[in-house]
């Protein structure tokens, strides 16, 4: 599908949508976000097979790391420390330099990062591409609010073992902060929220 490229977008969101020729998909399509720093490791025929899981009923987004527990401190990732994050991502400038850091085996979550999510056109219809009015940031939690989102409609959100390789250190700057604060003021009532990782575990069938 060809596409303009937006570079100066004021927020993700605008970016995706001039992006993307929305009226050339159907459904069944599945839309791949991904961070500019981010190179696909795996092969082709196994980037397709474990993408189109989000074509599976039931299924939101998929995305190679997230976690089962998301508490109020919106940090996905300190899960680790009780053994409630899934994913794998290589992290560093080039293949010589990176260096692996493993979050978990795959299998459902009730959030995923967003350096690489994706979804059928179907669900990214019934979640919404729009900001949210709750954030004020364009760039910042971006990833959390649509994926939160399908699992509070009800959808399964999976990490799957695509292998990727991220530039970014993962270090959150200012504006993430805030968002944060502004997110957790929206959902108050909905975080902590868990999932049972014994029942949650592989991915389906």
């Amino acid at each position: 599908m060809k596409c303009k490229i937006a570079t100066n977008a004021p927020s993700i969101y605008e970016g995706h949508t001039e992006n993307i020729n929305w009226s050339f998909l159907t459904d069944d399509d599945i839309v791949v976000f991904i961070h500019d720093d981010v190179e696909i490791l795996s092969t082709p025929d196994k980037f397709k097979e474990y993408i189109e899981i989000a074509k599976k009923p039931g299924v939101g987004f998929v995305g190679v790391a997230g976690a089962a527990s998301f508490q109020k401190n919106g940090a996905w990732w300190t899960a680790r420390n009780s053994g409630q994050t899934r994913g794998f991502v290589w992290q560093g400038k080039d293949d010589a330099t990176m260096s692996p850091n493993y979050f978990g085996q795959s299998g459902q979550v009730v959030v995923l990062d967003g350096c690489l999510i994706a979804a059928t056109y179907k669900t990214i219809k019934d979640v919404g591409l729009d900001k949210p009015d709750y954030l004020s940031s364009g760039w910042d939690f971006y990833d959390i609010h649509m994926t939160f989102t399908a699992h509070y409609k009800g959808y399964s959100n999976y990490v799957v073992p695509i292998m990727i390789r991220h530039e970014s250190d993962g270090q959150m700057r200012e504006g993430w902060h805030h968002a944060k604060d502004e997110f957790m003021k929206e959902w108050n009532v909905d975080i902590p929220c868990s999932l049972p990782m014994d029942k949650t575990n592989g991915l389906p069938k």
